[in-house]
């Protein structure tokens, strides 16, 4: 496919393959057909090969990554935010520590402290009453057979978002919070005409 062998021509060398250049360049082949040999560009074999006669190694340089842009005190701060008040947003946190920097930073700085962004778990506020009705109606329903299971209408809701923002609340919570005060908000649970929740109406 070229499309795939056009990204392995500029994908980086293999340890196995800088020491297939080395070793094919020592024998006097050319730069044009060591790249033929190994499927690579003519750049990179020649790159290879020129950092072998000057430095004695093939070995790639790791980069030392991107400067962090925030103090480990201001991490300490955004990490603070999200527990004291878990629905905190990105754009509140990074105006509130004054630093320029992207939203997928703010997450991945409170993702080094095991803090994920999800959405909330909804319960319904139960009452006493709503827990007989719920009682009787599994005990009514117990000994119903096949013929009476097709009467009952099981209802679902989906969500269909056209733009990026879906409008929902989410938390910053750890792993294993998610039934946890504050981690849980309400639903409504409001009487209406018609509608069925586990056989009785609300």
């Amino acid at each position: 496919m070229p499309g795939k062998r056009a990204r392995r021509h500029f994908s980086q060398l293999s340890e196995f393959e800088r020491g297939l250049i080395i070793g094919m360049k020592t024998a006097g082949w050319s730069t044009h057909r060591v790249a033929g040999q190994v499927d690579r560009s003519e750049c990179a074999v020649r790159n290879c090969w020129e950092q072998w006669t000057r430095e004695g190694t093939h070995t790639r340089k790791t980069g030392p990554g991107a400067t962090r842009k925030t103090t480990r005190r201001e991490d300490r701060r955004k990490v603070r935010q999200a527990l004291v008040d878990p629905t905190v947003t990105r754009s509140t946190i990074r105006a509130d520590v004054g630093v320029a920097i992207v939203p997928q930073t703010i997450s991945r700085h409170l993702a080094e402290a095991n803090l994920k962004f999800k959405h909330p778990f909804r319960t319904l506020p139960l009452t006493p009453e709503h827990w007989q009705l719920r009682l009787q109606w599994c005990q009514a329903s117990s000994m119903w057979n096949i013929t009476d299971w097709p009467k009952v209408v099981f209802s679902d809701e989906s969500r269909f978002v056209w733009g990026t923002d879906d409008n929902r609340v989410r938390v910053w919570r750890h792993l294993g919070e998610r039934y946890n005060f504050p981690h849980t908000f309400l639903r409504h649970t409001a009487r209406t005409a018609g509608v069925m929740v586990w056989g009785h109406s609300l």
